[in-house]
């Protein structure tokens, strides 16, 4: 009876398991997904909204005019922060945090200032204009998710994606691109741009051409969602290393992708 029970609770869990990318979309005939390393998989692992819906941070829901095919599941919070590249960066550290790599969080602001998730525990940034100082805490915080989410938000506030582009990535050729890679355009404040994050990437192992999908978030601060290709009405893109990156509500170049340094 004890082994009936806990086989149905593992079939139960089975069922009611939340959707991914690597569950919900399968790449096109003869292609595969051969990333493997780490990010690639914490990427195409993570979970989707059962419900499909775009919230915005104030609770409103998105209109889904051929925007989206899923809904990333994490807490975006409500402020008006989690824009276009606080959603690719956000990943990138989730991912960076969840793995214990917390040397390589650090990220820029725009004035420059590189703010260190390790600094964060024991100090406070003191803000003076484009000024940026550490100021030592009374009581030192305690690393785990709920400091890290408190963190992540400061950067959200004092980073974009003109610091994203200037400081902490570098560019990648459009036939080198990998899941994590992100496309992006920047302007220095206040004029503003766009960054939409590469989460999955097939290739055909007999002809070599690689398909991926997309995801962003957008302004006001909004849930990131898995785009739709207006070519296709699919998730998957097709990467020609000749043509622009046509959006449902954005338009990139191929050499316009990017990758984080850390």
């Amino acid at each position: 009876m004890k082994k009936e029970l806990i086989l149905l609770l593992l079939i139960t869990s089975g069922c009611f398991a939340q959707q991914t990318i690597e569950t919900m979309f399968t790449p096109p005939n003869g292609y595969e997904r051969i990333y493997q390393d780490g990010y690639s998989q914490f990427l195409r692992q993570f979970p989707l909204k059962e419900n499909n819906v775009v919230n915005y941070y104030y609770g409103e829901e998105k209109d889904n005019d051929n925007i989206w095919a899923a809904v990333y599941d994490y807490e975006i919070g409500r402020e008006d922060l989690h824009q276009c590249a606080d959603a690719v960066l956000y990943m990138r550290a989730n991912y960076l945090y969840t793995n214990g790599i917390k040397d390589q969080l650090q990220y820029n602001f725009v004035s420059g200032y590189n703010a260190k998730y390790n600094d964060w525990l024991s100090h406070y940034y003191k803000i003076r204009g484009s000024r940026v100082s550490l100021e030592p805490r009374t009581n030192p915080l305690e690393d785990n998710a709920e400091t890290f989410e408190k963190w992540i938000r400061q950067i959200w506030m004092y980073a974009n994606t003109w610091s994203i582009d200037t400081y902490n990535s570098d560019s990648v050729a459009i036939k080198d691109m990998k899941p994590g890679d992100f496309f992006i355009q920047s302007n220095p404040p206040p004029a503003v741009g766009h960054a939409i994050n590469v989460v999955d990437v097939a290739v055909n192992q007999g002809t070599g051409e690689k398909v991926f999908m997309l995801s962003q978030s957008f302004m006001p601060a909004q849930q990131t969602h898995i785009l739709l290709n207006p070519e296709t009405g699919g998730v998957w893109y097709s990467l020609n290393e000749f043509n622009d990156i046509e959006t449902p509500e954005w338009m990139f170049t191929v050499n316009e992708l990017k990758r984080f340094k850390n």
